[in-house]
């Protein structure tokens, strides 16, 4: 139902367009989302009303779920260390088949399905990233990589042709090898040197929750805040301090958002005050303010 004073829909429309046209937001999706058939075609929807509206999108998307699940088909042992996989020969082996194989043709399938047109590359095409294996001291991770530098005039080549690419954590040594490099890594360093408009990671949980409650915006400083005082820990701290570092190397803004709601992307990107949590820096917090004013208005708003 449209709303008391709202606009017409085509100066909603307008507004978006005018404030996201050509940027670029790039998308860490997790493997959980990927593998659940709704929530996969809900996500490609909404990214593909992101690209008729000009935006840009770079999706990069994970698999451990579905990893774990192969491995114990196959009776391969999942070790890790510190949260981090060991990917050992029989483990590389599992990934290339579920990251590389049917997660990559899944969502293939589903492009196709709903009409988005894009590229879809089932590794890192290897133009984009000079990568090398881990040091095996102390730890031998065995086949995992490590981002060395991201060459941007590849990707900025692909994006000028296309509106989305997508992409999974496989990757590729100088020799040729297939490694593995964690999702999030991926997507944050392309990001940065792409100094990408927004950094949205997608997982399943509700963002950042001070006081039991998902909070809708933090700053730099309050990061700095919650961290020294123990609000957030363990895998979340490491997430926000990659988040503020991402933040201090030019991404604008960064996103973390349940990727199992309904239009979770879509309500984050197109309504005043989103679903998620928001990161952003100290200085930027007037301007996001007045951004919220202009959309409220836009939309009808009281």
């Amino acid at each position: 139902m449209k709303k008391k004073n709202q606009m017409p829909e085509f100066f909603i429309n307008a507004f978006y367009e005018s404030k996201f046209r050509n940027n670029l937001f790039v998308i860490k999706a997790g493997g959980k989302i990927i593998e659940d058939d709704k929530m996969l075609e809900n996500l490609l929807a909404n990214i593909r009303d992101l690209n008729m509206r000009g935006i840009k999108t770079l999706l990069v998307y994970g698999g451990g779920n579905a990893m774990d699940i192969e491995s114990a088909k196959r009776g391969v042992q999942v070790t890790k260390h510190e949260g981090r996989r060991i990917t050992d020969q029989a483990s590389i082996d599992v990934m290339k088949h579920v990251v590389g194989g049917d997660l990559a043709l899944k969502i293939s399938s589903f492009m196709a399905r709903l009409n988005l047109e894009g590229y879809a590359f089932n590794a890192v095409p290897p133009a984009w990233m000079d990568v090398d294996l881990r040091d095996k001291k102390p730890v031998d991770f065995g086949f995992v990589g490590e981002i060395k530098r991201v060459h941007v005039r590849p990707i900025n080549r692909l994006m000028k042709n296309t509106n989305f690419v997508v992409t999974s954590c496989l990757s590729f040594t100088e020799k040729g090898e297939i490694c593995n490099i964690n999702a999030d890594t991926i997507a944050t360093q392309i990001a940065i040197r792409l100094q990408a408009h927004k950094l949205i990671f997608l997982s399943d949980v509700d963002g950042v929750k001070i006081n039991g409650k998902t909070t809708d915006l933090i700053t730099t400083t309050q990061i700095d805040g919650y961290i020294a005082d123990g609000t957030v820990d363990g895998g979340m701290r490491v997430k926000l301090e990659n988040c503020k570092a991402a933040l201090l190397a030019g991404v604008r803004r960064i996103h973390l958002l349940n990727g199992f709601r309904d239009d979770a992307l879509h309500k984050e990107i197109f309504e005043p005050v989103g679903t998620g949590t928001m990161l952003i820096m100290d200085d930027e917090r007037g301007a996001y303010e007045n951004e919220i004013e202009a959309q409220k208005a836009v939309e009808g708003y009281k």
